[in-house]
């Protein structure tokens, strides 16, 4: 199909001048003013190659003209060149700014005419083919990086729901980690946003959330599935999940992104950290201890609470909560502990821990 070029200028001989130089090529459609450019550009904008728009018109000038089309992006999808007999430099600086691509001056020599606006048509051609094949191929890279994503999540979920079967566990248990950490973690960055938690991170932090206890799998079976009170030195192996987890978490370091893999080693060797510095394994204190792992370090705590175990019964939704906001569990940090009991009722809605051995 024969593209157009769109004349507009107030002047008839300066419109048939350039009517002669393009309409062996191109269809020629006028306008007398910036009003009836308007007008003809959107009857017409699927065919239009090039605007040649004056500067100085009645009703409509081509400075007005530009700011509108400039409004509603319509410069991103054709070609402006000016054609003006003004020599307002600061007037030629606006209409560059504002999308215009080149100014030619009256009076004008045909071929430079004919030179210039046939490389402005070439150029914004060629600027558009490269952005479509930009677009398309980040549009390749966002798919890819988001099946890379799933990849690592299901990975993790697996890696994580064969630890759990061996601690005689459904697997439910990270399922819920994974819950209850989202949901405390939307409701923290609701709450305290000047703390700038992204639902990116949130993302990640989620997924890491799976891997809190893969260090268990080192674990003997004597200590794991003790039915009774650990010794000291049962309990001193059985903390030592934390940095097994992490030992374990270093060789699958390359198959995870970067972010993923800081996020698993923050909770796998922190999540049993305390605010006060009475956790383990590096006594860390306050707000030494990544967020990651403190948000999961309270959910974790909770679902064991609140389910069944070889060693004990389950409490009540109400007595674990009660439990860890009076500090029964180790202390928390205060923000946390605040959103923890902001989300209860969300938490107890996807809990069903009282109705499942887990």
């Amino acid at each position: 199909m024969k593209k157009s070029v769109l004349i507009v200028d107030d002047e008839e001989l300066n419109r048939e001048l350039l009517k002669q130089i393009f309409e062996n090529e191109y269809n020629i459609i006028e306008a007398e003013d910036g009003y009836e450019a308007i007008e003809l550009f959107e009857k017409h904008s699927d065919e239009v190659a090039v605007v040649l728009l004056d500067l100085i018109m009645p009703r409509v000038s081509g400075y007005q003209v530009l700011q509108y089309w400039q409004n509603r992006g319509i410069l991103n999808k054709v070609p402006v060149v000016l054609i003006t007999a003004s020599e307002d430099q600061q007037m030629e600086f606006s209409c560059y700014s504002l999308g215009a691509l080149a100014v030619i001056n009256k009076p004008f020599v045909a071929k430079t005419v004919r030179k210039r606006v046939d490389s402005m048509i070439e150029m914004f051609n060629n600027v558009g083919i490269l952005e479509e094949q930009i677009k398309n191929k980040n549009d390749q890279i966002s798919k890819q990086q988001k099946r890379l994503e799933s990849f690592q999540e299901k990975l993790l979920d697996t890696i994580s729901n064969i630890v759990e079967f061996r601690n005689l566990e459904t697997g439910l248990h990270v399922k819920r980690v994974k819950e209850f950490t989202r949901i405390l973690a939307e409701t923290y960055r609701e709450k305290y946003p000047e703390q700038g938690l992204t639902k990116e991170q949130i993302d990640v932090i989620v997924a890491a959330a799976a891997m809190h206890d893969i260090g268990k799998i080192a674990i003997s079976d004597d200590i794991l599935l003790k039915p009774g009170k650990l010794t000291d030195e049962e309990r001193q192996i059985m903390q030592e999940h934390t940095t097994k987890g992490c030992e374990i978490l270093n060789m699958m370091m390359d198959v995870q992104e970067e972010d993923q893999f800081k996020a698993c080693y923050e909770i796998c060797r922190h999540h049993h950290e305390r605010y006060d510095g009475n956790g383990y394994p590096d006594g860390l204190k306050g707000n030494e201890i990544p967020i990651s792992a403190q948000l999961v370090s309270i959910v974790d705590v909770y679902d064991a609470l609140v389910s069944v175990r070889v060693y004990k019964k389950a409490f009540s939704r109400d007595d674990a909560f009660r439990m860890i906001v009076n500090g029964e569990c180790g202390v928390f940090a205060p923000k946390l502990v605040q959103c923890f009991m902001a989300a209860k009722e969300r938490i107890a809605n996807c809990d069903d821990v009282n109705t499942t051995t887990s």
